[in-house]
């Protein structure tokens, strides 16, 4: 990807609002241009194909209302293969059960947000 920090758009997907807020927060103080942000599977893939401008990374919940974090992540790449995800899970099975493409990465709940900005980093550099 290789954008500067200022530069990457980033879309959250989290069903609890005090979590979107730290991350929406601290993801904008730290330069990151949040551009979206959705509260359920459904509305994230709504939101998702409503932009004008879409974003270089989902930041996504697996366990989500209405649609979960994998289904979003086919969805979404279905439309759109070079996005990448970054996919929060309490479930550290998860990855294993998930097909993997080469855009997906995930980190396991409890989720240290020092852990976020550092994959962000990794998947803003490549």
């Amino acid at each position: 990807m290789n954008k500067n920090t200022e530069n990457l758009k980033i879309m959250i997907v989290e069903d609890d609002p005090l979590i979107l807020q730290l991350y929406e927060q601290i993801l904008s103080q730290k330069g990151y241009h949040v551009i979206a942000v959705a509260s359920d599977g459904a509305e994230a893939v709504e939101i998702y194909h409503e932009l004008p401008e879409k974003p270089d990374l989902i930041i996504l919940d697996f366990r989500l209302p209405k649609k979960n974090g994998l289904e979003v992540s086919k969805e979404i790449l279905a439309r759109n293969s070079t996005i990448d995800i970054l996919m929060i899970t309490g479930d550290p099975l998860i990855d294993q059960k998930a097909i993997i493409g080469p855009k997906m990465s995930f980190i396991t709940k409890p989720a240290d947000i020092q852990d976020i900005l550092h994959e962000i980093s990794i998947i803003d550099s490549i």
